[in-house]
């Protein structure tokens, strides 16, 4: 998928993820949820090319 395609498909859920969902959440709120996010796909469903290691 090039970047143009993922956009095309996956932009109108980031932009509603960052205008009408995140903003109900305080900012310690998102910082501390970001500090639980580890760079690993081994829990998710993936085919090998999706993988991002």
């Amino acid at each position: 998928m090039t970047a143009g395609e993922f956009v095309a498909v996956f932009g109108p859920y980031a932009d509603r993820l960052d205008r009408e969902i995140l903003p109900h959440f305080s900012p310690a709120v998102l910082r501390r949820a970001a500090s639980q996010v580890r760079d690993r796909d081994d829990e998710l469903p993936l085919r090998p090319e999706e993988s991002t290691a």
